[in-house]
This record gives C-alpha cells, structure tokens and sequence, in this order.
C-alpha cells in the first residue's frame, strides 16, 4: 500500500460534494412530478411507448392487480400485452382500432370513473393537487387471449400504468 498523501499535499484527492447539484437533478428528471405540465401528444408521437409503475394502483379493486381474482395468467398476458405495444410508436397506437388507444373522457356518460379516482391514486393525501392539474388519461387493449386494458397517462413519452381493467369498468363493452 502506498503512503497517504502529506498534508497540504497537491496530490490529494477530493470527492466533490453532491448536494450541490442536487437539486438541478431532481427538476431534470422524467418522472412525472404533479401538476407539471408533461409534452403534447403530437410532440411524442413518434416515440414507442416506455412503460413506468410508480403510480400503479394497488388498492385491492377490479381495477387493481392485487384484487383477489387476478391470476398467473392476467400477470402474464399483462407483461405480454406491454411486450407487443411497445412494438408501435403512439401514433401507430392511435390508428390502429384494434388497440384501441384513446384518452379516457371523464364526462362521457359511459365512463364508470371519476376525476377523483385518479386524483386518489396519485395524491392519496388529498395535498398538493387539484382536479384541474390531473394528467391525460388513457386506455388501450393489451392484445392478449384475455380481453383487459390498461390505464394510465403520458409524460414526456412514458406511460404510466395506473390500472388493469380486466372487466372492462371504465368503459363497459
């Protein structure tokens, strides 16, 4: 082993301290922040999705993966329904009627869902969010011998998945 450099020494290495930049790292990062304003469809377009969980909702509901009567075969036809849409970009998504890619209309008679759950989901306390500043959400078909959804919104080109609707809740058939 080599001798420790001497005091006052030139040579002496030196961590540089972190904090500094921190907080310059944490307004640059991609995840969805709430009430931040994300990028339009039609800038993102172009991009295949990138899938992200930090918002799944775990809340034991049908719309949930941990509601009592999912199964072995909904956790796989779930990851392989995201394998086969990450194959197109979101505009390939939006035209292809078998995927049924369309934003999720809160005041469509037809939608089983409020504003307010999704507002649950991503500010469980209530704080810091209102209605008015809740993302896009969509929906589409994952493809796979189960007929289900997923549910979520776009930021900065990733989908945040937020449900699994098995039994098509939101919108009926």
């Amino acid at each position: 082993m080599g001798k420790p450099p001497k005091k006052g020494s030139s040579s002496k290495f030196k961590i540089p301290d972190q904090s500094a930049n921190l907080s310059k790292a944490i307004e640059e990062l991609t995840k969805y922040n709430l009430g931040e304003k994300g990028l339009s469809f039609y800038s993102i377009k172009h991009l295949k999705p990138i899938f992200a969980f930090d918002y799944l909702s775990l809340q034991e509901s049908n719309l949930c993966f941990d509601y009592k009567s999912r199964t072995r075969e909904d956790l796989l036809g779930f990851f392989e329904g995201l394998k086969k849409v990450s194959g197109f970009t979101y505009d390939e998504m939006s035209r292809n009627k078998i995927l049924r890619f369309h934003r999720i209309d809160f005041d469509d008679k037809k939608v089983k869902l409020k504003p307010k759950d999704l507002l649950y989901v991503l500010a469980p306390s209530g704080r810091g969010m209102s209605e008015d500043e809740l993302p896009t959400l969509y929906q589409f078909d994952l493809q796979y011998s189960i007929e289900a959804r997923a549910v979520g919104f776009l930021f900065k080109g990733i989908f945040h998945v937020v449900w699994y609707d098995r039994e098509h809740v939101i919108y009926p058939k």
